[in-house]
């Protein structure tokens, strides 16, 4: 079947259900992608992560690519997927912080436990940063088979 473009309900459907988000960070002339974690609230993807290279770049140069898709799901030959751009930031609002770890909550439960003893710590200590980007545009395309 040929390549179909999602509408913004089934972006927004995919946004909501995403776990994982791969994110490109410029670094002058190149880029780095890295994988992350996530969760959306409101159409704003969050995420927790140690401070590092990403949070460098990101404070150089917020703007940054997303992508996520449905493959490790339904496969290489059916899948869906969304990329886009947005503000890369750290959260420093406690409330907001709270909301998104609240969120992040099912997610560390279901953790491994070599994750648990070596991010449960960190994470309760708050050692590590919530990450947000506030998508600016996104657009999605799939490849399933017809109704």
């Amino acid at each position: 079947m040929p390549r179909q473009v999602m509408n913004g309900t089934e972006v927004g459907r995919l946004l909501e259900e995403a776990e994982l988000v791969r994110v490109a960070f410029r670094d002058g002339e190149s880029t780095y992608l890295i994988p992350l974690g996530c969760v959306c609230i409101e159409g704003v993807l969050y995420g927790v992560m140690e401070a590092g290279r990403k949070t460098e770049l990101a404070r150089n140069h917020p703007r940054v690519a997303f992508q996520t898709d449905t493959a490790r799901t339904t496969g290489l030959f059916e899948w869906q997927s969304i990329t886009g751009e947005g503000d890369f930031t750290i959260v420093t609002d406690p409330v907001e912080k709270a909301q998104v770890l609240d969120r992040l909550s099912t997610a560390v439960a279901s953790a491994p436990a070599w994750w648990k003893a070596e991010q449960g710590p960190k994470m309760a200590a708050g050692e590590l940063s919530i990450w947000r980007i506030h998508p600016q545009w996104m657009t999605g395309v799939k490849y399933e088979p017809a109704p």
